[in-house]
């Protein structure tokens, strides 16, 4: 196997990585799916993470509103806020995009 350009390299890994997260927004859209026919309601990105580990969003806010200003946590919060899928189904999406394999032509 020949040695890859760095480009070439990072555009595989970006690919993977939306992959990745193509996976984990499929998984959290049936989720969602499943919560909405047992009659919950939203599963926000705020929610599903304070399920998992409620410190570390704690944690997240209090960062955010001593490091960067205290102004920069309601944008934050309206991301929090949103579907899990959608949010982790953007990135993906743009990665999946953008890091797309070349085609190779027939030069």
């Amino acid at each position: 196997m020949f040695p890859q350009p760095d480009g070439e390299r990072m555009r595989k890994v970006g690919f993977w990585i939306g992959g990745a997260l193509a996976l984990l927004a499929l998984g959290t859209f049936v989720a969602q799916v499943m919560a909405w026919l047992a009659g919950s309601g939203m599963l926000a990105l705020g929610t599903l993470w304070a399920r998992l580990h409620a410190n570390s969003l704690v944690g997240l806010q209090a960062l955010i509103e001593k490091s960067l200003g205290p102004g920069l946590w309601p944008p934050v919060l309206q991301v929090l806020l949103a579907p899990a899928w959608l949010v982790l189904a953007v990135p993906a999406a743009l990665l999946l995009l953008l890091c797309r394999p070349r085609r190779r032509g027939f030069d």
